[in-house]
């Protein structure tokens, strides 16, 4: 009876087993067999790329904002190197030896410098703060180019509207103008009187 019950069930299972290989075969997949250690090594490799691509983005918006703020550094320094030109004309086409207003000149090349600074500072504040954020997103990147272009604004004015290096420099034209007018008239005047020699 053991022995019956026994080929019975191994007739059974090799039944089953049979019947379940055709079953698999006649299906068409495809069995992709992974370990663990395999799908780890894949998602690091995309955390990897999807690292690269953020990077390279923040590479660009940071290179965008340095160029934003290095062109209105640029555009600073030569309205700086500007006004001193204007300066220095005014002080040369006036009869006056330059020699006797170089205090004054020095003065006035110093308040132009003054003006210009401390915008070139905050410029370069804004892009190395920038640059140093752990995420940038391209909002953010608007929000910097906003500020640079508001700093440009009140540094050189706008549309309608005068910047404070322009009239920091129109002032110390004038400034100069009337030094060299007083210095004009400070010219000695001698006067006979009669009987005198």
């Amino acid at each position: 009876m053991i022995s019956l019950i026994t080929t019975f069930v191994t007739e059974k299972i090799v039944a089953i087993l049979t019947v379940t290989l055709v079953a698999v075969a006649a299906v068409p997949t495809t069995l992709v067999l992974t370990t663990e250690h395999q799908t780890d090594e894949a998602l690091q490799q995309q955390a990897v790329v999807l690292q690269l691509a953020e990077g390279q983005q923040q590479i660009v918006l940071v290179k965008a904002v340095k160029k934003a703020g290095d062109d209105l550094i640029v555009k600073l320094q030569n309205a700086e190197t500007s006004c001193n030109t204007q300066v220095t004309q005014v002080v040369t086409t006036s009869k006056i030896n330059p020699g006797k207003i170089q205090s004054q000149l020095a003065q006035a090349k110093t308040e132009i410098h003054g003006s210009v600074a401390p915008f070139i500072a905050q410029l370069q504040k804004h892009e190395d703060h920038f640059a140093h954020l752990a995420v940038i997103t391209p909002e953010d990147e608007e929000d910097e180019l906003g500020q640079i272009q508001l700093i440009g604004i009140t540094a050189l004015g706008g549309t309608g509207t005068t910047g404070v290096v322009t009239v920091t420099c129109g002032t110390v034209v004038i400034e100069i103008q009337m030094v060299i007018k007083v210095i004009v008239i400070q010219v000695p005047v001698v006067v006979h009187r009669e009987g005198d020699d």
